[in-house]
């Protein structure tokens, strides 16, 4: 089979062949070929085709040329387009907490104290505001081996203002009525004094009283401009009236004036701001005891320029001041400051110099030390110079500080001393001396909203005395320390802590005859805590916790303080 497939494979191909031969010589007896050599790649084309048009077509030889004029004459066609009204926009404020016109806050505590305090105050108004005032605080406590210690605390205040367009008129009358004892005695200290040791047992308490009475009427105008380029102004005249179970008076008359404007604008360019300022006043004392009467009085006009450029403001001045005595004097204090603004208001520097006249008066002395004797004598203080320095400024939102340094050259300045002449050495008299006085002061303040309140304050004292051993009665170290926490505005927690040094008392030494210093009281920490519980808004329950520590404070000579004492009651709005 294979055999016949070859054989015929062959007789095709040679068939194939003999046919091919035949074919080419008869093509070649007909054409005649040239030769061509292809030198580059073949690229097909297509020529384009154009279609014959079979629309017919017209040429007009004749050409005519269109000309015109034309104008537009402007007419303006009248709209009218109203507006309506819009509304205001309004914010809309939190809504003003509710105010009660009335306030009562009555308590009891150990030592016999009670305590109860009113006030009544007139509402919101844009035309007039009112008030009045009632506190009462007394204690018929008793100290171990000493005179009785009672004491009761009155007061009765009435205040009233009218409000214009552009000022406000002020008027407060105010009444206080103090009765203490003189208990800085002991009756073991005169046991070898048997007519001494008869006279104290005959002692009543109405022989060692003493009742203040204080009365003081004042009136204020102001001005409540809102452009300070106007004169500002603010006028004060005020009176008092202080007189004692001895017969000692004092009248008071002080008037005081403070004008302020700012200036028109630097023309140098060198000033952002700057203004005047004008301080003048005016006070008047009339002084009557047992010994002697007295008319004195001080005159004081201080002008200051202020200027701010930028981070930077300072000022300048004169403090005029005329002392109106038996001999009358003119003194002069130049007043400067300057602030600087450091980083912000994170980190401020300040200083200041300055200087001037006080008058010692009775109502002062009283309220400082109510022990005194007071046919005491009542003089100038002189302030001939103080230089300050400090910074301050907020460690964060939460907290800032303010630490200053200050020295001082002060003339006359007063000291309480024990008044030999009293029968049981139970007053006190003052003595005064030419002092230096360095101060370094450092303050904490920080607070949470109104949760949590905290302050903190430090005073260093150091004394130079020209005459006296020690700054009687002066402690050289100060420190306090207040809290208060709200819980919810339920429950109010607080607490103070009040620290001093070392303070010395003169006494008498009968061996040199001679004064000599004593300390009367070491380092003292007095600690108070205090909590209140608001039932309501308007209702709550307080309890006051004094002296904690339990450690009698001697702040004057012979007069010791109450131990631990409480007070607790209720207050209530209406």
């Amino acid at each position: 089979m294979r055999n016949k497939f070859s054989k015929l494979y062959t007789a095709l191909l040679t068939a194939i062949f003999i046919v091919s031969i035949c074919a080419k010589t008869n093509y070649a007896q007909q054409l005649d070929f040239d030769e061509i050599k292809v030198i580059a790649p073949y690229e097909p084309t297509i020529s384009d085709a154009f279609k014959t048009l079979f629309n017919p077509t017209l040429d007009d030889t004749l050409q005519i040329d269109i000309s015109f004029d034309y104008s537009i004459n402007p007419l303006q066609i009248p709209t009218e387009f109203s507006m309506d009204p819009l509304s205001p926009a309004r914010m809309r404020g939190e809504p003003l907490a509710k105010l009660y016109n009335g306030f009562v806050k009555a308590g009891l505590g150990n030592y016999s104290t009670p305590y109860g305090e009113i006030f009544y105050n007139s509402l919101r108004s844009n035309e007039y505001a009112y008030g009045v005032r009632l506190k009462h605080l007394s204690s018929g406590g008793k100290i171990d081996d000493y005179g009785h210690s009672g004491y009761s605390d009155n007061l009765v205040g009435l205040h009233a203002k009218r409000f214009f367009r552009n000022h406000t008129f002020e008027s407060d009358l105010r009444y206080e009525r103090n009765m203490i004892h003189y208990y800085g005695f002991r009756r073991g200290d005169f046991l070898e004094d048997e007519d001494m040791l008869e006279f104290i047992d005959q002692l009543s308490n109405k022989d060692i009283r003493q009742v203040f009475h204080y009365i003081s009427p004042s009136l204020s105008f102001r001005s409540n401009y809102l452009d300070n380029a106007r004169l500002q102004h603010d006028l004060n005249l005020r009176y008092h009236y202080l007189t004692d179970r001895f017969d000692a008076f004092e009248h008071h008359l002080g008037f005081q004036a403070n004008l302020e404007k700012d200036l028109m604008e630097d023309p140098l360019g060198f000033a952002d701001s700057q203004g005047f300022q004008l301080e003048a006043g005016a006070d008047y004392y009339y002084n009557i005891n047992s010994i002697d009467s007295l008319s004195t009085g001080i005159i004081k006009l201080l002008p200051t320029l202020h200027a701010g450029f930028g981070d930077f403001n300072f000022y300048v001045g004169l403090n005029t001041t005329a002392q109106l005595d038996t001999v009358s004097h003119a003194r002069f204090y130049p007043v400067a400051g300057a602030r600087i603004n450091l980083i912000g208001d994170m980190l401020q520097a300040y200083t200041s110099l300055s200087g001037g006249l006080e008058k010692q008066n009775l109502r002062q002395m009283s309220t400082r030390n109510p022990f005194i004797n007071t046919n005491l004598p009542l003089g100038f203080t002189n302030t001939k110079l103080e230089l300050r320095g400090g910074l301050k400024g907020s460690l964060s939102s939460f907290a800032s500080y303010n630490f200053s340094i200050a020295t001082s050259n002060i003339d006359n300045y007063p000291f309480f001393v024990t008044d030999n002449s009293a029968l049981l050495e139970n007053k006190f008299l003052i003595v005064y001396d030419n002092i230096r006085l360095f101060n370094f002061r450092a303050e904490l303040f920080g607070n949470v909203g109104e949760r949590f309140n905290a302050r903190f304050s430090a005073d260093y004292y150091q004394y130079s005395l020209e005459n006296e051993l020690e700054p009687w009665h002066e402690p050289t170290l100060r420190m306090g320390l207040s809290l208060r926490y709200n819980i919810q505005d339920k429950i109010i927690l607080s607490g103070e802590a009040f620290a001093r040094n070392s303070v010395y008392a003169r006494v008498f030494d009968e061996v040199s005859d001679n004064h000599q210093g004593m300390e009367i009281q070491g380092f003292h920490v007095d600690t108070s805590l205090g909590i209140e519980y608001r039932y309501t808004k308007i209702l709550s329950v307080f309890l006051n916790l004094n002296n904690v520590s339990n450690q009698p404070l001697q702040r004057w000579y012979n007069y010791p303080t109450h131990g631990f004492n409480l007070i607790g009651g209720v207050s209530y709005a209406f």
